[in-house]
């Protein structure tokens, strides 16, 4: 069964671990695109062709142990190594071409793989281009076209008649015109490589009978309006809006749902300057704005309020909402300062919006926070799939996890919080998931998280999931709570009440921890348990994380293992 797939800028198409990298707790195991779709759909993927990291744009892929897989996947690659497919590029440049190169021009040359040989050269593998010879001949032929310009920039079609790696990339610098953000061979830098893959058409025998193929995958906003590219910033936000979107297209090629709860942009923003975030909450579209390094004490200025009003304008969202958090990070006491802008006076306060197979209340009037950490959703899917009979949710917030718990049919949850309206929301959440709070079975604690773990060891209660996703710091009546000091003792109370066979979720956003540096604290803690208790203590994998936040190879700022106790 073929797959035609949307591929964002910024992922390999295929991983690009070893086998023992593989292996590395602190290293995402499907960091390629066709293993992320697998994981996330079930259905493996066998590649046809491959596109260069930064590139996006249309991919084909074949579903294993699909009928035709194997007569479908020798077909399409045959028909690619014989130039029977035609593919289309468009790139964008702010360089004029060289001396004599006119629009349509056929570029031929011979690429070749070449290894670090010199200060020139980066390590590793690279790709170069030149004139044929009688003992390296022609081997890479490209047609590029000009299509529009508008100021400094041009939009370029590129027709390769071959299908060698960079090869529009390197064609492109030797007509004159490197591609905007392709670094590697002298592009002006930009937030992102403006190199996407739009058109590809085929005809292949399957089974004895001829397959048309016609893939399409929509041009970046800025290729069809180039004025665009004098705001950076814009660009940078679009970019990584878009990414999410060719993301998403695919995963429902795959039959996957995609949640209405999910985030659009993440710190890939701050390649623009501004730290903008954007949550699609359903209806409703949550910006945070936490503020311009280059402006004093990160002013909000009109101008800001400006340019994320013309993003909602451009992705043609009405409802939204933004929040300035000015201090974030500078070691101020106090919560960040909050400004709110509204899209509309008569914006609701309060709404309802799924989470997959789960609905939870949002609120604009409630802090920071509007009531769901998205960045959980792949732990939370977890919940759902394992179904943990007796869970424990500490430092529960609105009860996502505790929800999931009570969906996928827990004898016992119980969540603690030690704020009362908290845990009235988790009540709420609940109810809009037809789960009765009043239950038995369903406990609300208001108190010090490590306070209740305290008094459930002294009564012997034991859970197969203990849910644990303390702040970074807190302050309360029990005290001050600092995880880089008391994640450890924090744990050991979570290990006292976890049952044989059980597990214990961690997870922080201690943004002064690595994953690889969270992941040896974690180790530590297990061999130190072990050896106490004399038992077999291992650590776990959670679930891959779902790309609408970091992508693979960059920094996470959720970091989560499982702590298995037997």
């Amino acid at each position: 069964m073929l797959k035609i797939l949307d591929k964002p800028p910024g992922c390999t198409t295929h991983t690009s671990l070893s086998v023992d990298e593989s292996k590395r707790p602190h290293l995402e195991p499907n960091d390629g695109f066709l293993e992320h779709l697998g994981d996330r759909s079930g259905k493996k993927l066998n590649p046809v062709h491959r596109l260069d990291v930064g590139t996006s744009g249309v991919l084909l892929a074949v579903q294993q142990g699909s009928a035709d897989c194997a007569e479908l996947t020798a077909s399409l690659s045959s028909a690619l190594e014989s130039r029977d497919v035609k593919k289309t590029y468009y790139f964008v440049t702010d360089r004029k071409p060289r001396r004599g190169f006119e629009s349509g021009t056929k570029i031929e040359s011979h690429i070749a793989r070449v290894k670090s040989g010199g200060s020139h050269i980066k390590s590793g593998p690279q790709y170069i281009s030149h004139a044929a010879t009688t003992i390296e001949p022609v081997n890479a032929v490209t047609v590029i076209e000009l299509v529009q310009q508008h100021g400094s920039f041009a939009l370029w079609k590129a027709l390769p008649q071959t299908g060698k790696p960079h090869q529009i990339r390197l064609h492109a610098e030797t007509a004159g015109l490197t591609i905007l953000g392709d670094a590697d061979h002298g592009g002006t830098a930009f937030p992102t490589l403006c190199l996407h893959a739009a058109e590809l058409e085929a005809k292949v025998t399957v089974a004895g009978a001829p397959l048309e193929i016609k893939a399409r995958s929509p041009l970046p906003r800025w290729f069809s309006d180039l004025e665009l590219l004098n705001d950076r910033q814009l660009v940078s936000w679009l970019q990584a809006i878009e990414r999410r979107e060719r993301l998403h297209r695919s995963l429902r090629t795959m039959e996957v749902f995609v949640s209405e709860t999910r985030r659009e942009i993440h710190s890939d923003s701050i390649l623009g300057g501004t730290d903008l975030r954007c949550d699609r909450l359903g209806e409703i579209t949550h910006f945070h704005w936490y503020g311009n390094p280059k402006q004093m004490n990160n002013v909000f200025q009109n101008a800001d309020l400006e340019r994320v009003t013309k993003l909602a304008a451009l992705l043609k969202i009405e409802d939204w909402y933004l929040q300035h958090r000015s201090n974030r990070g500078s070691g101020g006491a106090g919560a960040p300062t909050e400004e709110t802008a509204l899209s509309k006076e008569t914006l609701p306060v309060r709404w309802i919006a799924n989470e997959e197979e789960m609905r939870f209340q949002f609120r604009r009037d409630s802090g920071l926070s509007p009531g769901l950490f998205l960045d959980q959703r792949a732990n939370r899917r977890w919940v759902l799939q394992n179904r943990p009979r007796r869970v424990l949710n500490l430092f529960s917030y609105t009860g996502g996890f505790s929800v999931a718990a009570a969906r996928a049919g827990a004898e016992l949850v119980v969540s603690v919080d030690l704020s009362r309206s908290f845990l009235e929301w988790t009540k709420e959440n609940f109810i809009l998931n037809n789960l009765d709070p009043l239950q038995p079975k369903y406990e609300f604690r208001a108190m010090d998280s490590r306070e209740y773990l305290k008094w459930a060891a002294k009564k012997n209660l034991q859970f197969d999931l203990v849910v644990c996703d303390p702040p970074s710091f807190s302050r309360s009546e029990g005290g001050v709570f600092r995880i880089e000091t008391e994640l450890e003792s924090l744990l050991l109370l979570c290990a006292h009440v976890t049952a044989p066979g059980g597990r214990i979720l961690i997870s922080t956003n201690y943004e002064t921890w690595t994953h690889q540096e969270f992941v040896q604290r974690a180790t530590k803690f297990a061999a130190d348990l072990a050896r106490q208790t004399k038992k077999l203590v291992t650590l776990e994998r959670t679930p891959s994380p779902d790309w609408d936040f970091e992508m693979p190879r960059e920094p996470r700022r959720m970091k989560s293992l499982f702590i298995k106790t037997d």
